[in-house]
């Protein structure tokens, strides 16, 4: 995948304060690196406490939407709905994420077949893993979701 990744914005579907990953900094055809920098402006953030270590599993699943997108841009593709499914093995080390911190958030591919993938996710402050799981997600083959009753 190219070296010079597009803006974070250009590769999920979410948007304002529900885009919590700043930037995708890394990706590759198995896995991907994106940073988020803890503030009082993040979403989730609690005085005196910072952001829930729960909210971790977001940071994840977006940077797996961030890998797909930067996937399908190669290819001139727009961002894809997807959906969190599940997370198996969820263990993080903190109960939350303090100001001033900077996460880096790793997922690598371990499963994908008709829409169905797992990723091993980690989050890492400095060089310490302070949490792991394993995520499941879908994405419909073409990369829409059409309500019952919905004709396009």
């Amino acid at each position: 995948m190219a070296r010079s990744l597009p803006p974070v914005e250009a590769l999920v579907r979410h948007s304002g304060t529900m885009l919590l990953i700043d930037r995708l900094v890394e990706a590759s055809a198995t896995h991907a690196v994106s940073e988020v920098e803890i503030s009082e402006s993040s979403s989730f953030y609690r005085e005196g406490a910072g952001v829930p270590a729960y909210v971790g599993l977001e940071y994840m699943a977006q940077t797996i939407a961030a890998y797909d997108g930067a996937l399908r841009a190669e290819s001139g593709t727009p961002p894809a709905i997807g959906f969190l499914l599940g997370t198996r093995r969820y263990n993080s080390s903190r109960g939350h994420f303090a100001r001033g911190e900077t996460l880096r958030v790793r997922v690598d591919m371990t499963f994908n077949e008709n829409g169905m993938a797992a990723f091993d996710g980690t989050i890492r402050i400095g060089g310490e893993e302070c949490v792991a799981a394993t995520i499941n997600v879908y994405r419909p083959e073409d990369g829409s979701f059409d309500m019952p009753g919905e004709t396009t």
